[in-house]
């Protein structure tokens, strides 16, 4: 008995020894490794609001008109237009050359003997009590820019059919639309502004007297810290329209000759300095 009992350790044993020599090795533990997450998308980058060309402006404008007639606040739509940038063609000279003196606020003459075009710019200048803005630092300032001819109509162009009684041919000083568009001027304010003239050899076919040409006021709406970038006035009758006045700063003026499309003349703001 004693015999069999070691003979059964004895294999049992053995049987042990080779289970564990050929039994697979147990799998290596596999450490977790995080799966990398894709970098979150840019925040989409700010879209800047289209320039305000000559429809843009005259339908704030409308809004403003408008919110004067009833007495209500400024319309937020035109308080939100404060620094847009705007391009605004003012189509002159649609009746032909001016006769005599350079006195009107646009105008053009040819001299046929020289094949000589003159072209010329005059800016108006506005007290800020006649619209109502009061007086703010030491020096004196004012508004300088241009009375709008036809502010009701979208049209950056010269009718087909040429009209009587244009703005060009009225006085400097009087009255002449229902709208401006206008800068600060604040040195020097007190002067006449400077006439800018063009003169160019240009031959009779180069340009269509009966398109005239234009005028192109680039720049930036009055920020909202500067005021509105609107300003309407309500006549003492209160069957008038308002009276109204788009301000903001010029970054330059251009004439372009619409026959063409060229650019007869460009003044960069900092150019157009008042006369001594």
């Amino acid at each position: 008995m004693a015999g069999g009992l070691a003979a059964l350790l004895l294999v049992g044993g053995g049987g042990f020894l080779i289970g564990r020599t050929t039994a697979p090795e147990p799998a290596p533990a596999v450490s977790a490794i995080p799966t990398p997450q894709p970098a979150p998308p840019p925040p989409p980058a700010a879209i800047a609001p289209p320039t305000l060309e000559r429809a843009g402006l005259l339908d704030l404008v409308a809004d403003a008109v408008d919110a004067v007639s009833a007495s209500r606040p400024l319309p937020e739509a035109v308080q939100a237009a404060a620094g847009r940038r705007f391009d605004l063609a003012l189509p002159f000279g649609c009746e032909g050359p001016v006769e005599g003196e350079r006195t009107a606020p646009f105008g053009w003459q040819y001299d046929e003997a020289k094949t000589t075009l003159r072209v010329w710019i005059n800016p108006v200048r506005w007290e800020r009590a006649t619209w109502g803005s009061a007086e703010t630092g030491e020096g004196k300032a004012a508004f300088e820019g241009f009375w709008i001819a036809k502010p009701w109509s979208t049209a950056t162009d010269c009718p087909a059919t040429a009209l009587s009684g244009a703005i060009n041919t009225a006085p400097s000083g009087q009255t002449q639309s229902e709208l401006a568009i206008a800068r600060l001027v604040e040195a020097d304010a007190g002067k006449s502004a400077r006439r800018l003239d063009i003169v160019k050899r240009m031959e009779p076919g180069d340009f269509d007297p009966a398109r005239g040409f234009t005028l192109r006021i680039i720049g930036r709406l009055q920020s909202a810290e500067a005021g509105r970038p609107v300003r309407c006035l309500q006549p003492t009758e209160q069957h008038q329209r308002p009276q109204c006045m788009i301000i903001g700063d010029f970054a330059e003026l251009r004439v372009e000759n619409p026959k063409t499309g060229d650019l007869l003349g460009v003044w960069p703001m900092s150019e157009t300095s008042q006369r001594d």
